[in-house]
């Protein structure tokens, strides 16, 4: 396999700008020099809004349908359920998931691949826009501002989650790709400190206002929201506590939604969320959790996280259901409801949505000794859930409340109970009996083998694989 940092496996991506840009413009480029063979260098040049448009769509879509961020199987949710203590793995272990849910993930474990590749053919595609967008004559630069926002936007977040999958990675800015095949690892605090650049970039640039009503592409709301978790995992408290004030003072979201409606398509907790691919489909999450039947190989929760939630909380009854087959029960999440498609869609993927900020809000308070508005957002969320609202606590206390209520209310999001178990220094406390590959390198996933044939500069491979 060539190298994932000279981006070959763009290719669908390229034809796909270039017909469109065809039907779009005539006979115009999209490409205004000679490629090598499934490559783009730095010189693309968008002669159309709309093709800029539709790069941004095609980026969003690989990410809905095989990125990091997929509700599948492929992404992040359903991996790192079973990486942390949310999810536990059922038949073949020889599977990837099951790798996952025992920590024997291998540098050739093919997820780990796709985690890889696809984030960086999204960064490629983002640089594209990057690179393309400032360099056209033909755009409108204010018109322009929201595609480069937010392709500053992609850039960031995908160089966010690489570096917690994996550690030191390599910072792509640039669409050359004899600089990118020779690109070494960046410390994770400078990856951080780039990933911080790109996000203040993108919030000068997008408006707060969305581009329609179903929130599919993100706003300076969005933007927000990505840096205050960014600053939260940094440690500035805050700059974290700041932002994520600024999206919850917004008139634009609302909390107090009943759970079983949270995530339908029109929910206004939304910041950002992926549409589905068809008329009529649903989520990924919905195909993927949802368990109809008990078959060979399937995953449910872990008992004991069933049993963790607080006596009364609503959140067991809006969003975990069950299925008995042959004497044996297993719980599932239905966050999202539909399986099937239906007339009309009703759910979207839901990436950054308002009860995050409550928590990132209440944690940075304890943090900064702000108890009061620390219980104030804790009691929002817990109100919500039908429990009942906490007067006072100790500092130990709300350590461990507002950790309770993190895993309460983002289980199989998009690896938020992982994250939360490395940052706050409990992941070995909390998995090693559970887990029989655990170790050192389980902080970190492996670098994929193929890439490191490819470029040594990417050595060495993670500790311990």
């Amino acid at each position: 396999m060539k190298p994932i940092l000279l981006y070959t496996h763009l290719k669908p991506f390229l034809a796909f700008l270039v017909l469109l840009n065809l039907i779009l413009t005539g006979c115009e480029s999209f490409i205004e020099v000679d490629l090598p063979p499934g490559q783009l260098t730095g010189e693309a040049v968008f002669t159309d809004l709309r093709t800029a448009e539709a790069a941004l769509t095609d980026i969003y879509a690989l990410q809905r349908d095989q990125g990091i961020l997929s509700g599948g199987r492929s992404g992040i949710s359903s991996n790192l359920a079973l990486y942390a203590d949310t999810y536990e793995q059922f038949g073949s272990q020889s599977s990837d998931p099951y790798f996952f849910f025992t920590h024997s993930v291998s540098p050739d474990t093919r997820t780990i691949a796709n985690f890889w590749n696809t984030s960086y053919n999204s960064i490629y595609a983002a640089n594209a826009l990057i690179k393309g967008i400032p360099g056209s004559d033909a755009l409108d630069a204010t018109a322009a501002e929201r595609p480069l926002g937010e392709a500053y936007f992609i850039r960031g977040l995908m160089h966010f989650y690489l570096s917690n999958l994996f550690g030191p990675i390599p910072y792509v800015t640039t669409t050359d790709y004899r600089v990118n095949q020779e690109l070494s690892k960046k410390p994770v605090d400078e990856v951080y400190t780039q990933v911080v650049r790109d996000l203040i970039q993108a919030e000068a640039l997008i408006p707060e206002s969305y581009s329609s009503a179903e929130r599919t592409r993100p706003n300076a709301f969005a933007v927000k929201a990505l840096l205050a978790r960014v600053y939260l995992y940094q440690g500035e408290w805050q700059k974290a506590y700041d932002k994520a004030g600024e999206v919850l003072e917004s008139e634009l979201y609302t909390l107090d939604i009943p759970l079983d409606q949270l995530f339908l398509k029109e929910s206004k907790n939304t910041l950002w969320q992926f549409m589905p691919q068809n008329a009529g489909a649903n989520t990924l999450e919905g195909r993927n959790f949802i368990l109809s039947v008990l078959g060979s190989n399937y995953a449910a929760f872990n008992p004991d996280f069933v049993t963790s939630f607080e006596p009364g909380d609503l959140r067991i009854e809006s969003w975990i259901d069950s299925i008995t087959q042959n004497g044996i029960t297993a719980y599932f999440p239905i966050k999202y409801r539909e399986e099937l498609s239906t007339a009309s869609s009703l759910e979207y993927s839901k990436v950054l949505r308002l009860g995050e900020l409550y928590l990132i809000r209440a944690e940075t308070a304890w943090r900064l000794n702000r108890i009061p508005q620390a219980l104030a957002d804790l009691n929002a969320i817990r109100l919500r859930a039908g429990l009942s609202s906490l007067n006072a606590a100790t500092s130990e206390e709300l350590e461990n409340l507002i950790l309770s209520e993190r895993r309460a209310e983002l289980f199989t999001e998009f690896g938020h109970r992982w994250f939360d178990l490395k940052r706050w220094d409990k992941a070995e406390t909390v998995l090693q009996e559970s887990k029989p590959g655990w170790g050192a390198q389980s902080y970190l996933l492996p670098i994929p083998e193929t890439e490191l044939g490819a470029n040594p500069n990417l050595l060495p491979q993670n500790p311990g694989y």
